[in-house]
């Protein structure tokens, strides 16, 4: 795979931003895609922006796409939670059939064999289109509908499909990731709430591992 291109899929998080360093080793040309739905956090787009910057992709795609709301955004935020997990604040119905499907639409055109996502462990338990089921099934539709790909489709892969918080922060460790970069907290405010489900989540990983997180007590002004 190291000759080959891939587009990360960059959301400003510490899955994503293990994902953009895990591919600069894999790749010789790495490109980078995120995306501006309803109300994203600035933070988030911060964060986006900084580790681009810093780990020098050959593009980063800003896909603004305003229509596109978390459950809680849609309606006058009449979809309340199913459940008491804290996931659903961030849930967005066909996530990522939309918006692997428009990184399969830049890797068409510009002949990237790889997209990468940041699927972990632990998503796969909660969100659906998370899991190895349903990227093998984009996979399917991307093999049967491409083109330009010559017998050859560009590919989902999922390299922390196998991995909890912990395991993505000793990848991330190992990678030399700049955490102090990255942004996780799914509420707006000058550093990480330390409630929302991201942030406990962080937070005890952290904490499992004796180690203090370099992004909580950090401001992103990149």
């Amino acid at each position: 795979m190291k000759e080959s291109k891939a587009l990360v899929m960059l959301s400003g998080g510490l899955d994503s931003a293990t994902c953009l360093y895990w591919a600069k080793e894999k790749f010789t040309q790495v490109y980078a895609i995120t995306f501006d739905y309803y109300d994203r956090i600035e933070n988030e787009k911060k964060a986006t922006l900084a580790l681009a910057k810093n780990a020098s992709t050959l593009e980063l795609f800003r896909i603004n796409i305003p229509f596109i709301k978390e459950s809680s955004d849609f309606d006058g935020g009449r979809y309340t939670p199913l459940t008491n997990d804290k996931r659903w604040s961030s849930y967005i119905p066909a996530r990522n059939l939309i918006f692997y499907s428009i990184a399969a639409h830049y890797a068409e055109l510009l002949d990237i064999k790889w997209i990468i996502g940041g699927h972990n462990k632990d998503d796969s338990l909660f969100f659906k289109d998370s899991t190895a089921s349903f990227i093998k099934d984009m996979n399917s539709l991307i093999n049967q509908g491409c083109l330009y790909c010559d017998g050859k489709p560009y590919t989902i892969v999922a390299p922390l499909a196998d991995l909890d918080r912990i395991g993505i922060i000793n990848l991330a460790i190992k990678l030399k990731v700049p955490l102090d970069l990255t942004w996780s907290c799914h509420h707006a405010g000058e550093t990480h709430c330390g409630r929302c489900y991201a942030c406990e989540s962080r937070s005890e990983a952290f904490r499992s591992l004796q180690l203090t997180d370099p992004a909580i007590s950090t401001t992103i002004d990149k």
